[in-house]
């Protein structure tokens, strides 16, 4: 059964209780204490280390790998973490708990766990004592994980799936943020809804020309930020001074293996070129890049060569999600369903998995169809006003970048009253999920998939599987 991992340690720090340690200890339990010592003394140098990939929020008891992997923390390991990232050597941190053998033993063990986390060594955390495996159960979480803001819908291609319905192009005086509004709402995301990390997107956020001064300012309020784009205005004079800003991370679409492929689907001549040349450019300034594809009916023979395309330009990791039916996406020669994707996906990891490349799958599928956890990719569900906090250009939060209903709008309305407001509610609690989800046992994992695809599409796939809980 899929499960969560809550971090915890089989012990509670008792706080204000010091315990009285006798003098003159035999040889051998000063040596026994000497060896424990040692065996905690590298969990200073080590939380040091992960400072900058981490974040602990008290608020709902996460702990967050950025930019988008949530654990459940109990009271003590929340503790620990909280006092040793803010610099506390973990020697006061336990204070007169470094009498008790059993203590040290317990955190030994539980940052030994913490490290593999980070590392990406875990697994289920079965047969680790500072890991409780449970079954995963709604709420997850209270605050949003990610948060990512439209700085603009002008873009510079056509895409053929784009989510804003070319609104991009159609209405290019959409009403947007001032670089002032912008600043203050990167503050109400940070402060306010507590996520440590921004991603850039749109439109393309590449044509604003306060880019990188946004980015320095997300960066200096201690934001991991990650910049969405399509690659083509990316020079290298760009590409340094957001590494100079602080900028993380790219994504870069790919939307095909050559530029026949690709240009088809954006509708702008030379484009896969630009990508090309904007991805060289952010390697050269040291950002971490990697390739991301909407997968659509129109490009679908060609994702294996997507594949070996990262692998040729160097890339450790690709990215794909599935189109959605939305926007100017709903054509028949884009649109693809949820079974014909499964087998795409499976093919995809595979020749992944042969060239040596992380591959990473994004969008939601309902479990009895494709299961997502089962194929190892991890679980998938609709984040709209849950894991996601979505802006749009002019301050509004949307459920997610496809739906373009605000529940409200940072700039007018404090965060708490959007984020846990009527409108935003009807999406966290998974309320337009179909009767057949709702009675399935998966339906905590899986919530139902994406709305937007079952409002384009119909319910036949749903149906014809019964709610059959799929292993594959």
């Amino acid at each position: 059964m899929p499960r969560r991992l809550s971090q915890r340690v089989p012990f509670r720090l008792s706080l204000g209780l010091p315990q009285r340690v006798p003098f003159g200890l035999p040889q051998r339990v000063r040596q026994r204490r000497c060896s424990l010592m040692a065996d905690i003394a590298w969990i200073d140098d080590f939380v040091r280390s992960i400072s900058e990939h981490v974040y602990v929020r008290a608020a709902d008891s996460l702990l967050i790998l950025l930019p988008n992997q949530a654990y459940k923390l109990n009271p003590t390991g929340l503790y620990l973490l909280k006092q040793t990232l803010a610099g506390r050597p973990i020697a006061e941190v336990m204070g007169s708990r470094l009498a008790d053998d059993s203590a040290v033993a317990d955190v030994h063990d539980f940052f030994c766990d913490l490290r593999a986390l980070v590392m990406g060594c875990l697994g289920e955390g079965r047969d680790r004592r500072a890991v409780e495996t449970i079954p995963f159960e709604r709420p997850h979480n209270t605050l949003p994980v990610l948060s990512e803001i439209a700085l603009t819908y002008r873009c510079n291609l056509s895409c053929k799936f784009c989510y804003a319905g070319c609104r991009c192009t159609k209405k290019p005086d959409s009403r947007e943020m001032t670089k002032a509004e912008v600043k203050r709402v990167l503050e109400i995301i940070r402060y306010d809804a507590e996520v440590p990390s921004v991603s850039w997107t749109g439109g393309e956020p590449t044509l604003r020309s306060d880019l990188v001064d946004l980015t320095q300012y997300a960066a200096d309020i201690g934001m991991r930020v990650n910049l969405i784009t399509n690659g083509t205005n990316i020079t290298s004079d760009l590409a340094a001074s957001l590494k100079a800003a602080g900028l993380r991370s790219a994504q870069v679409s790919i939307e095909g293996p050559d530029a026949e492929v690709h240009d088809s689907l954006t509708q702008v001549a030379g484009s896969f070129e630009k990508t090309l040349e904007g991805i060289a450019a952010i390697r050269r300034a040291g950002i971490h890049v990697h390739t991301n594809t909407t997968v659509s009916r129109a490009n679908a023979p060609h994702l294996r060569g997507i594949v070996a395309l990262a692998k040729d330009l160097g890339l450790d990791r690709l990215s794909m999600n599935m189109v959605i039916p939305c926007g100017s996406a709903p054509d028949a020669d884009v649109t693809i369903t949820y079974t014909e994707t499964a087998d795409l996906i499976r093919g995809v990891r595979a020749a992944a998995r042969e060239l040596g490349v992380e591959f990473v799958w994004y969008s939601p599928t309902p479990y009895c169809i494709f299961n997502p956890v089962a194929a190892r990719l991890g679980g998938k569900s609709c984040a709209a006003c849950d894991g996601l906090l979505s802006i749009a250009p002019n301050g509004g939060v949307l459920p997610c970048s496809s739906l373009p209903t605000s529940v409200g709008n940072l700039l007018t309305t404090p965060f708490g009253k959007v984020w846990n407001g009527r409108k935003a509610l009807y999406w966290r609690r998974k309320r337009y999920a179909h009767g057949i989800c709702r009675k399935c046992p998966q339906f905590d994992l899986c919530a139902g998939a994406c709305p937007i695809y079952w409002d384009a599409m119909g319910y036949k796939e749903l149906r014809d599987m019964g709610a059959r809980v799929c292993t594959n």
